[in-house]
């Protein structure tokens, strides 16, 4: 992959233009030499038509993939990269009802994070992170701290952007 290039991808749903011309790449399992979700299969995914504060681009935030855990990998050329995590709450409407620990690179960034507890329900959040590549992959993982039955593992959309 090209290190001068964003890579951007919205989860659980179809490839998307944003308000900036951008192209989000639809969501997809991973293969190697290029990105995707490792355990795709162990996923679920969770759609709203519901109006979404805080953006420009709703429609960004109007999927979600979620599960018990979610890898996502990323082959990438070695260097430091800007890491956005987009999240939206668009089914509970209570707060603690799905929380998650999220890691890059391994290093927990996220600890018991639930988004309706930051940003409420149908609003838009986004989490930044910088990180280093030092073996030619990028690792983001979600895993869920909720009650067995629930899929605390949650997130709308992934950039990496990389740092020159």
């Amino acid at each position: 992959m090209m290190a001068d290039t964003a890579i951007r991808v919205n989860l659980g749903g179809g490839e998307y233009r944003d308000s900036e011309g951008n192209v989000w790449h639809a969501d997809k399992a991973y293969t190697p030499g290029s990105w995707g979700c490792t355990n795709l299969p162990g996923t679920d995914v969770l759609t709203t038509a519901d109006p979404i504060l805080g953006t420009r681009d709703p429609e960004l935030f109007r999927s979600v993939r979620m599960g018990e855990e979610m890898v996502y990998r990323f082959d990438l050329p070695d260097g430091e990269y800007e890491v956005r995590i987009l999240f939206a709450e668009i089914y509970w409407e209570t707060g603690s009802a799905e929380q998650q620990d999220v890691y890059i690179q391994g290093k927990r960034v996220l600890r018991a994070f639930n988004i309706f507890d930051e940003a409420g329900h149908d609003t838009a959040l986004v989490k930044t992170f910088r990180t280093k590549v030092a073996d030619g992959k990028l690792e983001i993982r979600f895993v869920g701290r909720s009650l067995p039955m629930h899929s605390g593992a949650r997130a709308c959309a992934i950039e990496i952007l990389p740092i020159s």
